[in-house]
């Protein structure tokens, strides 16, 4: 969407303008602070667009690279690493588009790292095996702090 926005305001569709305002709440879309595609600014700036490329570049490219996932995740303070560029970035009175992409791009990924291990870890507590409507039935029970036992 961040990329369609600029392709569909280039072709005079409507929908553009929906799609800029879907990411409005969490971009400022400064033109000048974005990088532009067809002639028009992407739907978000060149950070937040590091962030999500990061983000989507993480999901793919980690899982596959066993070496650096569980480095960075045998000690989770590690992906502080990927994120101290992007504060550091941030915090510089002058920054370049490339610096503002780049180092977000590996924030991103390391905020991907750790959406994979806590969704790895939701799916290993899971329970196996079980009828579907069992397996349901004992998550509510344990919410509320009863067991299966207990229910009539």
């Amino acid at each position: 969407m961040v990329v369609a926005a600029p392709l569909v305001a280039a072709s005079g569709g409507r929908a553009a303008t929906f799609l800029y305002e879907v990411f409005a709440p969490v971009c400022h879309q400064l033109a000048e602070r974005s990088f532009h595609l067809a002639g028009h600014p992407l739907a978000v700036c060149h950070r937040c667009f590091g962030f999500y490329a990061g983000f989507t570049l993480g999901l793919i490219v980690l899982p596959l690279v066993r070496p650096a996932r569980d480095w960075l995740l045998d000690e989770p303070r590690r992906i502080l690493l990927l994120l101290a560029p992007t504060a550091v970035d941030w915090l510089l009175p002058m920054n370049t588009p490339a610096s503002r992409s780049v180092t977000a791009v590996l924030a991103g990924a390391g905020i991907a790292v750790l959406i994979w291990a806590a969704i790895g870890q939701i799916v290993q507590q899971m329970p196996r095996n079980l009828p579907p409507g069992e397996a349901v039935g004992r998550n509510v029970g344990a919410l509320s702090g009863s067991t299966s036992e207990e229910t009539p």
